[in-house]
């Protein structure tokens, strides 16, 4: 955050957009109280799961919401930058911590809130 002009400007939309999905991902997670898939019986997660929600993925949600606003700064890393994150919300199914829906409706909050920040700046 402390470098120059496009780096400093992409640095501090990307915090904006974390800090302010995180806690709307937070607040869902802890309003619908949807359990893991490991709980349902579905299958076995591959790693420790973080904790007991599952809706929405909030590792796809950050994952997205830092990356949107550097993509929109520096437009020639986009595709990169966007395959990245959509592995990580493919990894979370992957792994058998989240559902599709989790990680779907986790990108969709990163989206949202992305476009309203970059609205808002």
């Amino acid at each position: 955050m402390l470098a120059c002009c496009e780096v400093h400007r992409a640095a501090e939309l990307a915090m904006a957009t974390l800090v302010i999905s995180h806690l709307l991902v937070q607040l869902v997670k802890r309003t619908v109280g949807r359990g893991r898939p490991s709980k349902a019986g579905d299958l076995s997660a591959a790693i420790r799961e973080p904790d007991r929600f599952s809706f929405p993925s909030g590792h796809a949600t950050a994952s997205l919401s830092v990356v949107l606003p550097y993509a929109m700064v520096f437009p020639l890393w986009a595709g990169p930058l966007l395959l990245l994150a959509l592995l990580v919300g493919f990894s979370r199914i992957r792994l058998g911590v989240h559902y599709p829906s989790d990680v779907l409706v986790g990108q969709l909050i990163a989206i949202g809130t992305a476009g309203g920040v970059l609205a808002a700046f």
